[in-house]
C-alpha cells in the first residue's frame, strides 16, 4: 500500500528474456536474464543462480571493499514482495524456455546422421576446399568445444 494515499500498489507486468545460459552443469550461474517492467524500463544483468536451497535470482550487484571485506549491493531490487514474486515468475518462465528450446536444438542436431553418398570410382575423392562455389558454407569439423554451443534465440549458448 502506499503510504500516502492508502491505496493499493498495482504490479506492473513483467516480462523477461534470456541472454545467456551456462552450457558448464557444475557451475553455480545458469543463466543470464534481462527483465522490462511494463513495457517501459529494463533491468540487465539478472543472474539465475544454483543455490544449496535450488534456483534463485541475484539482481545486479556492484561491489564495495572497506577494511580488506568485500562487500556486494545490488544496483537496482524490487521493494514489494508481490513484485519480487512478478519478477522471479517470468525469470523462471523463459529460463523453463529458454532450456526446452536447447534441449530440442539439441536433439534435433545430434539425431541427424550424415548421409552417405556413393561414389563412382571415376569420381573424385579429394577434399573440397572452402570457398568452392558449390558450398556456401565453410566445411570444417566443430571442435569437440564448440559442440555444446546451441545458438538459442540469437545467441550461442
Amino acid at each position: 500500500m502506499n503510504e500516502n494515499n492508502n491505496t493499493p500498489a498495482v504490479t506492473p507486468n513483467v516480462t523477461a528474456k534470456i541472454t545467456w545460459i551456462n552450457n558448464n552443469p557444475t557451475e553455480a550461474k545458469k543463466a543470464a536474464a534481462t527483465i522490462t517492467i511494463a513495457d517501459s524500463f529494463a533491468v540487465h544483468g539478472i543472474s539465475i543462480v544454483e543455490g544449496q536451497k535450488g534456483l534463485f535470482i541475484s539482481m545486479p550487484q556492484r561491489t564495495s571493499e572497506r577494511r580488506g571485506e568485500t562487500k556486494y549491493f545490488e544496483i537496482a531490487h524490487p521493494i514489494t514482495a508481490e513484485f519480487r514474486q512478478a519478477m522471479q515468475n517470468a525469470v523462471f518462465e523463459a529460463y523453463s524456455q529458454a532450456q526446452a528450446l536447447a534441449q530440442q536444438y539439441k536433439k534435433e542436431n545430434t539425431s541427424q546422421k550424415p548421409i552417405e553418398q556413393e561414389r563412382s570410382p571415376s569420381e573424385s575423392t579429394e577434399p573440397v576446399q572452402e570457398g568452392d562455389e558449390t558450398f556456401p558454407f565453410s566445411l570444417d569439423e566443430p571442435n569437440e568445444a564448440e559442440s555444446d554451443n546451441v545458438p538459442i534465440l540469437g545467441l550461442m549458448m
